[in-house]
């Protein structure tokens, strides 16, 4: 998918500063052009995705969280369909286990916008900075054994 290379290439990027040895001094600001290839498409498709939800004894279902100001703007999710595990005959829910859902932290762009004013025809312009940050989305259900916390 198209987002994939574009987390692959923040993630290297991020990368890039612990492997050096050597100090890096970081100038203020700085432009960089980003580049998306529409032609990267996902190996693992929604419908395969779905059927791993529905095969599972902590079943889910997807859905969109959408922010117009992140890149990207839609992130999948997943939401747990039920608080107990499904018994193996498939009817009703094994209360001795708890669904709980699998987290997974993704590198985002957050785009804010800056009005800055152009010198040259006293007009202001919009433009727009992104900063480089972290999402948390969960991408599946597992099932758990109850936490039990001893009474004193």
């Amino acid at each position: 998918m198209l987002l994939t290379r574009v987390f692959l290439l923040l993630g290297f990027v991020s990368v890039i500063p612990v492997a050096s040895k050597k100090r890096i001094i970081r100038p203020r600001s700085k432009t960089l052009q980003l580049a998306l290839d529409s032609s990267v498409n996902s190996n693992l498709s929604r419908s395969s995705a779905s059927n791993i939800a529905n095969l599972s004894l902590s079943p889910w279902t997807y859905i969109y969280s959408f922010n117009s100001s992140r890149l990207p703007q839609k992130i999948l999710q997943a939401n747990c369909s039920t608080s107990g595990c499904l018994n193996l005959q498939g009817r009703g829910e094994d209360a001795t286990l708890q669904v709980k859902p699998i987290k997974y932290q993704v590198l985002v762009l957050y785009r804010t916008l800056k009005k800055r004013k152009n010198s040259k025809k006293g007009k202001k312009q919009n433009e727009y900075i992104f900063t480089l940050g972290t999402e948390e989305i969960t991408v599946g259900c597992t099932c758990v054994r109850p936490t039990v916390i001893p009474q004193e």
